[in-house]
């Protein structure tokens, strides 16, 4: 199928994008610390090295990964229009994440353009992409900087060998501007959520539910948990009805798509995308091992990955998918020029 036969929903263009990751930290360094028997990391969390922040906030490693997309396209904060973060996390409960990271950007004190914060976990980055284009429809907004930020290791204890070891922390940024080029921009985007999973993965702790000042510091509300069979078995229960129904709004296949940028959620689970899309694995953007699970920042991550790297050629579709807590699914499948 030509590609040109797509519809486009949403024009807009991706203009740059940018990384920030903090210091690396090797499973080998993981399992002496905690105990775990060498090799345990790659062989069950497919991860060698992930990063995490020594002195960073998620506002720190939101900034400096938007100022990197910004430089990469001879822009500043005054030519952006809406500015968006996503993620899980946040450093302060108020404000909302998007004025801490705007505030600390280069010239982000004078900066006053529209900012807001999205979480829909490990999708936030895909739904504030898709909110952006959303955005870059109205006549009065050119440009669009969307940042995805994430500290896994604050919340992550050592009782479950599988999350101490998969998560990582960084950041990751695009610019999206609107377009008059035929053929660009959003071809679709779906989320789904399926709550039968609400409970698979959770920090219980820490909201309103259960407020600091009536429950001390636990383990068992404050740290994360995951069901990694419960998640994997909602995902195999609802990703094929997920695929059918969102590839039929698109006017093409997964095989057909150029390159696919999972959610990097698991070993098992970048293992079977290949087999589900019946691509080769070369069209797909894995950069768990290098990086662990980065929740929001993942997709983002792999998206920078085929941007810097100059591989995202005009004409090609990019599909972003993943699962998230809660239990949902989303997709976006987006045309380059």
């Amino acid at each position: 199928m030509a590609k040109s036969t797509l519809s486009i929903s949403r024009p807009c263009r991706i203009v740059s994008t940018g990384q920030y990751l903090p210091a690396p930290v090797s499973s080998e360094s993981i399992e002496e610390k905690h105990g775990l028997p060498k090799g345990w990391s790659m062989k069950y969390s497919g991860v060698n090295v992930r990063h995490q922040v020594t002195h960073e906030t998620l506002a720190i490693m939101g900034s400096q990964a938007a100022q990197q997309a910004l430089d990469a396209a001879s822009l500043t904060l005054d030519d952006i229009d809406v500015f968006i973060t996503g993620g899980s996390g946040f450093d302060q409960i108020i404000p909302c994440q998007a004025a801490l990271t705007l505030s600390a950007m280069e010239g982000g004190s004078h900066a006053h353009c529209e900012a807001f914060h999205v979480n829909t976990t490990c999708l936030s980055f895909v739904t504030a992409f898709a909110l952006a284009a959303d955005k870059l429809q109205l006549p009065d907004v050119k440009r669009v900087l969307v940042v995805a930020a994430e500290v896994a290791s604050k919340g992550i204890g050592p009782e479950n060998w599988e999350t101490l070891t998969l998560f990582g922390d960084g950041a990751a940024a695009v610019i999206l501007e609107e377009t008059n080029l035929p053929h660009c921009g959003l071809v679709a985007h779906m989320h789904k959520t399926y709550t039968e999973g609400t409970q698979a993965a959770q920090i219980p702790g820490g909201g309103i539910a259960k407020w600091i000042e009536d429950h001390a510091f636990d383990p068992a509300l404050h740290h994360f948990h995951m069901d990694g069979r419960e998640l994997l078995r909602l995902a195999l229960e609802h990703l094929p009805t997920h695929m059918t129904e969102f590839f039929a709004r698109t006017g093409t296949s997964w095989s057909e798509v150029d390159w696919t940028l999972p959610h990097q959620a698991s070993k098992t689970g970048m293992g079977m995308i290949p087999k589900l899309a019946q691509v080769h694995p070369d069209r797909v953007i894995n950069i768990l091992e290098h990086t662990g699970n980065c929740i929001a920042a993942s997709i983002p991550m792999a998206l920078h990955e085929l941007v810097y790297k100059d591989r995202l050629q005009p004409g090609q579709t990019a599909f972003m998918t993943g699962t998230s807590a809660g239990f949902a699914i989303g997709s976006l499948l987006y045309q380059h020029a």
